[in-house]
């Protein structure tokens, strides 16, 4: 998926299971896997930074390393809502505007291609948006491409590698950290901060 400020470059499933990346360009990116209501996320260097600014980011991505954090799908420190949503196929499929029913007619337009493959597009106007489905012209009718734009802004999500199973493999242990610990790391480092001053 290609938005503004956001990468994600994921395998799904129809059980909201997923594996892959999510990037912020300029701003690093963390590796993501869910299996059922458990997540792994294991930011880089540059996202801690982004996030925690220069100080604190460079010192968490000292402590977690080459390591996942782990815990629930559901923890807000993890995500929450954001997280289930980006791996949620019906959830994308609703964000575009493709199974919105009842609505417009989708309109057909000319053959063109969507990396590579022949495609046709169906367009249709919902709730102020234009969306667009680029689907597969050989072969199965996949949707290739999902396409929703309302004034400036413009989403747009490329499907493919259809069939393909999400990987099973899931972080070894070695390689984990609790989520616990990663409040823990803030707690301390948040008392360790001097007590600012009123003027």
């Amino acid at each position: 998926m290609a938005a503004p400020d956001l990468r994600l470059n994921l395998t799904l499933d129809e059980k909201a299971n997923c594996s892959g990346k999510v990037s912020v360009p300029g701003r690093g990116s963390v590796r993501l896997i869910k299996h059922g209501d458990t997540v792994w996320l294991k930011p880089d260097a540059a996202f801690w930074k982004g996030q925690l600014g220069p100080e604190a980011g460079a010192q968490a991505a000292r402590e977690f390393k080459g390591r996942y954090i782990k815990g629930s799908a559901r923890d807000d420190d993890l995500g929450g809502k954001g997280l289930a949503t980006a791996c949620d196929l019906d959830a994308f499929r609703a964000a575009s505007g493709a199974m919105a029913t009842p609505g417009p007619r989708w309109k057909r337009g000319r053959q063109g291609r969507v990396g590579g493959h022949r495609s046709v597009p169906v367009t249709r106007t919902q709730e102020e948006a234009r969306v667009t489905m680029h689907v597969s012209a050989d072969g199965k009718p996949y949707p290739l491409r999902l396409e929703r734009r309302s004034g400036r802004d413009h989403d747009e999500i490329d499907l493919g590698r259809f069939d393909r199973p999400v990987p099973r493999g899931t972080p070894p242990k070695e390689r984990t950290v609790p989520v616990e610990k990663l409040r823990r790391h803030f707690e301390h480092s948040q008392q360790d901060q001097p007590p600012s001053e009123s003027v």
